[in-house]
């Protein structure tokens, strides 16, 4: 049997590897410079969530030279950092934004690969992004937050615009 049929036999069967997981859960972009901030699953042993530090937040310095950056310590206890609210090594555990502590974020294992999945407008989802709009300034305010991902059960995009004061 040619190795291109042994490919399509395990593509039509489901047998054979799958793509190896990625630890990127989703971002954080803001509109005052390129610099994202990435939140990234951290395992303990495959398949199994680390339930100390389940997700770790870094810097990717877009508007310089690529590179990642930790948090500094400001930024990990106010804005960027996350708080692990329930965990348990294993399955799932509860994270929550520091700048946004009422947003329950569910990390979990599908199929193996961590995902993080809360409420965008009113549906169960996939969270990929959060878009952060600040006016300029010395100490710039929030205009507003987009949250953007897709949807359980279709698999469609979702949005939700948040205001400051929700």
């Amino acid at each position: 049997m040619g190795l291109w049929l042994a490919g399509l036999i395990a593509a039509w069967t489901g047998v054979g590897e799958l793509p190896p997981c990625v630890a990127e859960l989703f971002r954080v972009t803001r509109n005052t410079n390129a610099n994202v901030v990435v939140y990234e699953a951290r395992l303990a042993s495959p398949g199994v969530l680390d339930e100390r530090d389940p997700v770790h937040p870094v810097w990717l310095m877009l508007a310089e030279d690529g590179r990642r950056e930790e948090l500094n310590l400001f930024e990990a206890a106010m804005a960027y950092g996350v708080e692990v609210r329930r965990g348990s090594a294993g399955e799932a555990v509860m994270v929550a934004l520091r700048a946004k502590p009422d947003l329950d974020i569910r990390i979990l294992l599908e199929k193996g690969c961590p995902v993080a999945r809360t409420r965008i407008a009113g549906r169960e989802a996939t969270l990929g992004l959060v878009s952060v709009e600040a006016s300029g300034g010395l100490l710039p305010q929030v205009v507003h937050v987009e949250m953007i991902g897709h949807d359980r059960a279709s698999g469609d995009e979702v949005r939700e615009r948040l205001l400051p004061s929700e």
